[in-house]
Formats: structure tokens, sequence, C-alpha cells
């Protein structure tokens, strides 16, 4: 099961990027309509061969940058069956990376990749869990504290030591 899908990264971009991006430059761009409607699963008969040819190319670099995305996220601790919004958005950005390439890497992408990375390696540290929770675990109790603290520095106590 993927973080994200097609449609997912047409709504954190839109068509006419993702043609940009997707499309061979060595073929002819296609419409923005007909890479929504491709996305979409729509009826592509109206489109001429050289466009649906196109569209199947576009498809194929947006499926492999999702599945490279996926994988990136499987990497860092994240189960498959896991499916949020956020996830989404991160595979989404992942995969944005992925298809911008180096000639036309631009500050913003690689800021947002960048950011994605950070959030992931947090979560393999444990300082955020990007994973909700599952309807049977147990709820936090508001009345119960958490107190942490160092170890002691200098051997150990004993309290009837100092008599108390």
């Amino acid at each position: 099961m993927a973080f994200a899908s097609r449609s997912d990264l047409l709504a954190r971009s839109n068509a006419r990027r993702l043609a940009q991006l997707a499309v061979p430059a060595d073929v002819d761009m296609v419409p923005d309509e007909a890479l929504r409607a491709a996305i979409a699963g729509g009826n592509l008969t109206g489109f001429t061969p050289t466009e649906q040819a196109a569209l199947a190319l576009a498809l194929e670099a947006i499926d492999k940058a999702l599945a490279d995305a996926d994988a990136l996220l499987l990497s860092y601790g994240i189960p498959a069956t896991v499916q949020t919004s956020l996830l989404a958005r991160l595979a989404s950005t992942i995969a944005l990376y992925y298809l911008q390439g180096a000639e036309r890497m631009t500050d913003d992408v690689r800021k947002a990749y960048d950011g994605v990375i950070d959030t992931l390696t947090a979560h393999s540290r444990g300082s955020i869990d990007l994973v909700p929770a599952a309807p049977t675990d147990p709820l936090p109790s508001e009345d119960a504290a958490i107190i942490a603290s160092r170890p002691q520095r200098y051997g150990t106590y004993q309290p009837d030591e100092f008599g108390l």
C-alpha cells in the first residue's frame, strides 16, 4: 500500500508542473487536462496516440517517484499499513523532489525535502511519532505524571546514611 497516490501528488502540486517534471524532455508536452485525466484514470481516447504515449511515460515516471518515496519512508521505520494525510504529504514532497532532478532543482524543493528528512530522522530517533495510536492502545491518563532525571553523578544515595 502506497503512502501517497498520483492524486495526492497532483493535489500538492499542479498538472502543468507535474507534466513538466514527468514528461521526458525529448517528448512533446501533453495538455494539462490530459495529465489530469490520466491521473484520475479517465478516458484518454480523445487524445492523440503521441499524447497517450507521452502520458504513459509521465505516469511511469510519477509511479517510480512515488515508489521511491515509499521506500524512503519505509527505511525510516514507518509501517507500510499506516495511512495519514501527513504521510501522504511527506511522500508527495519526496516524490516531487525525485521528479525535479538535479538539473532543475530549486532551493524551495530542496528545503522542503530537507524538512521531510529532518522529520523522518526525528521519527526514527523517537523524538516524534508519525504513526497514529491504534484504537486498542490505552488512552493516556490525565492524572499521571512522568518524572525523569539524570542519573546521579557521584555514587549512589543511601537514605540511611544521612538519617533521612
